[in-house]
C-alpha cells in the first residue's frame, strides 16, 4: 500500500539514539534517505511517520514527502532527502546561521560512508572547519553504497580520518554500543 521506495535504518537505531541522548530540544537534525531512525530519535510522531509513509495529507510532510523526505520542524526535525549528501550543505548553513544570529544550538548532519565520497562533503566539512562552526557529522558507515563494498571504493582508513584532514575532531565508534 506504501507507493513511495522506502529506505530503512534497520541495524542502525542506536547511533541515532546515541547521538540524540546527547541533544537538547533546541538543537537541529538533518538526515539522509535512512532517516526513519532520526526521525524517531529526534521526537517525531509515529502516526505522522506513517501517514508519510502512506502518502496522506496527516504525515509530517504533508503526505508528499514519503519516506526520504521526512520533516517536523516540531521536533527539530529538519528534514531528509534521498539525493547522496545533499543535506550535508544545507545542515551546515543552518549551523552558520546559528553562529551568526548568536543561538546557543547544535546542528547534525547524518549521512552514510557513500556521502563521504561526493564533494559536497568536503567542502562542507572544510567550510564548517574554517569558520568553527557549531556542527557534528555523523556518518553511519555500514560499509556499502549501493551494492558496492567500501574497501573498493575507499582507501583502507578510517572515515573518522576525513574529519581530522579537513582539522577536525575525527572519532570512530561502535554504533552498536
Amino acid at each position: 500500500e506504501m507507493r513511495c521506495p522506502t529506505h530503512l535504518c534497520t541495524g542502525q537505531e542506536a547511533v541515532s539514539a546515541g547521538v540524540t541522548a546527547a541533544l537538547t530540544p533546541n538543537d537541529l537534525v538533518f538526515s539522509g534517505h535512512r532517516s526513519h531512525g532520526h526521525y524517531i530519535a529526534t521526537g517525531g510522531d509515529l502516526s505522522k511517520m506513517f501517514a508519510e509513509l502512506y502518502g496522506r495529507v496527516t504525515g509530517c510532510a504533508g503526505g508528499k514527502g514519503g519516506s526520504q523526505h521526512l520533516v517536523d520542524l516540531a521536533c527539530g526535525f529538519m528534514g531528509s532527502a534521498p539525493i547522496l549528501a545533499s543535506t550535508i550543505s544545507v545542515g551546515v548553513g543552518a549551523a552558520w546561521a546559528a553562529q551568526l544570529d548568536g543561538r546557543d544550538q547544535i546542528i547534525v548532519v547524518y549521512f552514510g560512508d557513500g556521502a563521504t565520497e561526493e564533494g559536497a562533503f568536503h567542502e562542507s566539512a572544510n567550510f564548517a572547519s574554517v569558520l568553527k562552526l557549531p556542527v557534528i557529522f555523523v556518518c553511519e558507515n555500514n560499509l556499502y553504497s549501493v551494492h558496492s563494498t567500501i574497501n573498493i571504493r575507499q582507501p583502507k582508513r578510517p572515515i573518522s580520518a576525513l574529519g581530522e584532514a579537513h582539522g577536525m575532531l575525527g572519532v570512530q565508534v561502535d554504533g552498536n554500543d
